[in-house]
C-alpha cells in the first residue's frame, strides 16, 4: 500500500501567519508522496456518478487505491464509508470542473446535511487510508456526533485537510462532538490540518455531562493525532441542569498507553460553555503523551454560571507533556489551568496569559508526586495573576502588571513593547528546553537571553505603525 497524493493547499493565510501554511505544506509532502491512483471516480454533473455516497461506494468496490473528484456544487447527503480493513486508501476532494480536469481553489463543493442526519460516518481498520480535502461540511443534525464521525483502528490512518465544519447540531440527553467526534485506537493516526471549524454546537436536553463542542476526540494504545493549524471558533455546548460541559472548542479524552497527541499553530477563539461547570471553554486535555504550541486562546468564556472554566485545562497523567509558546487572552474565566499528577512532569514555557480580570490568570496544581514547571512566562491583568500550588518549580517569570510590556494591550496586540522588561529576560535552558519558534513562527531566541512571553522581539520596524 502506498501513501495518498501531496495536498494541495490554495495559499491562503491561516491564523494570520502565511508561514505556517508553508510549514504545513512541506510537512504534508513529506507525508504525502505524489503516486498514480487506480481509478477516478467523479461526481455531480458530466460525471460517472450522481451523489458521493454512489462514488464512494463504487471505490470500495473497485481493487486498489481509488480518487474520487466532486465537482463545484452542492450536495445534501448522509455518507457512510467503511473500507473494511482491506488496506485500500481512498481520496475524496472537492471543487473540480465540469470536466473534473481542474480543481480550483478554496472551498467549492458542499456536502450538506440538511439538519436531518450526520454528513460523513468513516471507519477504518486494517491498514486503511482515507484523505479528503476542499469540502465545506454544514447542516449536519444527530443526537450525538451530528457532523463528521471517524473511527480508526488497527494501522489505519485518516487525514481530514483543508475543510469548512459549519454549522452542525448535537441534541441529546448526553450528547458530544458538534462538528468533529473521532475515535483513534490501537496504532491510528488522524491528522486533522487546516481546517475551519466553526459554529457547531452540542446540546443536552436533560442534566449528564456534554462535550466537544468543535472536536471532540478519544485517543488510546498507541495512537497518534495531529491537529495542526485550524481555526476553531464559535462552538457552544450547552446544558441546562447540573451536569458539566467539556471543551467547548476541543475536548481530548485520552486513555492511551503510549500515544503521540500534537496540538499546534492552532486559532481557538470565541467559543463558549453554558453550563453549571465549565471545564476547557478552548480546549479540555488530559492523560499522557501530548504536546500543545504556538496556539492562540483568545475570547473563550463560559455563561457566567461557574468560576471553573478556563481557556485551556490542562492535566497530564504518566510521562512528560509540554505546553510553549502560547498565547491565552481577554476571557471572563480563568486563563491557564495546569495540573500535574502521579509520576508525570508538565512543562510550561513561554506562555502570555492576559485579561482575565474576573478569575485568575494562571492556576497551577500538584497532586503527589507530579512535578509542574513553569518558566519564561507573563501573567498579567487578572484579578489574580498567578495562583500555584506549594512545589511549582517555576522562574523568569513575570507576574506583576506593566502597562510597558507589550505594544498595545487595548487593541489586543500582546507583543513585546520596545523597552520592554521581558525582552532577553527568561531563561534559555527550562525544564523541557525551549521551543523552535515564537508564536508568530519566528526564531525563539533573539539576542542574549530568550524573551519572556508568547512572542520573541527582535529588530522590529513599524510593528505598531512606528517605528519602534
Amino acid at each position: 500500500m502506498r501513501a495518498l497524493l501531496p495536498i494541495n493547499l490554495d495559499g491562503r493565510q491561516y491564523n494570520g501567519k502565511l508561514h505556517r501554511v508553508l510549514n504545513i505544506l512541506v510537512s504534508a509532502l513529506m507525508l504525502f508522496p505524489a503516486i498514480v491512483l487506480a481509478d477516478i471516480f467523479t461526481v455531480g454533473g458530466s460525471g460517472t456518478h450522481a451523489t458521493v455516497q454512489s462514488a464512494l461506494d463504487a471505490a470500495v468496490s473497485t481493487p486498489g487505491d481509488d480518487e474520487v473528484r466532486v465537482r463545484i456544487g452542492s450536495f445534501q447527503e448522509s455518507i457512510a464509508l467503511d473500507l473494511l480493513g482491506g488496506g485500500d486508501a481512498i481520496e475524496i476532494s472537492g471543487g473540480w470542473n465540469s470536466s473534473f480536469t481542474v480543481r480550483t481553489t478554496g472551498r467549492n463543493s458542499r456536502l450538506n446535511g440538511g439538519d436531518l442526519d450526520r454528513v460523513l460516518e468513516l471507519e477504518l481498520s486494517g491498514n486503511d487510508q482515507f484523505r479528503m480535502q476542499g469540502f465545506i461540511i454544514e447542516n449536519g443534525r444527530a443526537e450525538q456526533r451530528a457532523g463528521i464521525q471517524i473511527r480508526l483502528d488497527d494501522n489505519s490512518e485518516a487525514s481530514i485537510i483543508d475543510n469548512t465544519i459549519q454549522d452542525h447540531r448535537a441534541e441529546s440527553d448526553r450528547s458530544e462532538g458538534g462538528g468533529l467526534w473521532a475515535s483513534v485506537s490501537g496504532s491510528s493516526r488522524l491528522f486533522i490540518t487546516d481546517n475551519d471549524i466553526i459554529n457547531n454546537e452540542v446540546i443536552s436536553t436533560g442534566t449528564v455531562d456534554v462535550r466537544g463542542g468543535g472536536l471532540d476526540i478519544s485517543v488510546s494504545d498507541q495512537a497518534t493525532l495531529e491537529v495542526v493549524g485550524n481555526i476553531i471558533e464559535g462552538n457552544t455546548i450547552s446544558i441546562p441542569g447540573s451536569g458539566s460541559g467539556l471543551g467547548a472548542g476541543v475536548n481530548i479524552s485520552n486513555f492511551a498507553d503510549t500515544p503521540s497527541i500534537v496540538i499546534t499553530d492552532n486559532r481557538i477563539a470565541n467559543n463558549r460553555i453554558n453550563a453549571e461547570t465549565a471545564l476547557g471553554l478552548g480546549i479540555l486535555i488530559g492523560g499522557p503523551g501530548w504536546t500543545l504550541r504556538r496556539n492562540e486562546f483568545i475570547a473563550n468564556t463560559d455563561g457566567g454560571v461557574t468560576t471553573f472554566g478556563a481557556q485551556l485545562s490542562a492535566s497530564v497523567f504518566n510521562g512528560v507533556s509540554q505546553i510553549s509558546d502560547s498565547l491565552v487572552a481577554d476571557g471572563n474565566g480563568r486563563g491557564l489551568q495546569i495540573n500535574a499528577n502521579n509520576n508525570a512532569q508538565l512543562n510550561v514555557t513561554n506562555i502570555t496569559v492576559v485579561n482575565h480580570p474576573n478569575e485568575r490568570g494562571i492556576l497551577g496544581n500538584i497532586n503527589g508526586n507530579g512535578v509542574l514547571n513553569l518558566f519564561n512566562s507573563i501573567s498579567v491583568n487578572a484579578d489574580t495573576n498567578a495562583q500555584l500550588a506549594a512545589g511549582v518549580n517555576e522562574g523568569n517569570n513575570r507576574f506583576s502588571d506593566d502597562p510597558g510590556l507589550f505594544i498595545d494591550a487595548l487593541g489586543g496586540n500582546y507583543r513585546l513593547a520596545s523597552g520592554s522588561v521581558a525582552i532577553d529576560a527568561g531563561l534559555n535552558t527550562p525544564p523541557g528546553g525551549l521551543g523552535t519558534a515564537d508564536l508568530d513562527g519566528a526564531i525563539r531566541v533573539i539576542g542574549t537571553n530568550v524573551d519572556i512571553g508568547a512572542y520573541e522581539r527582535g529588530d522590529e520596524l513599524f510593528s505598531d505603525s512606528f517605528e519602534s
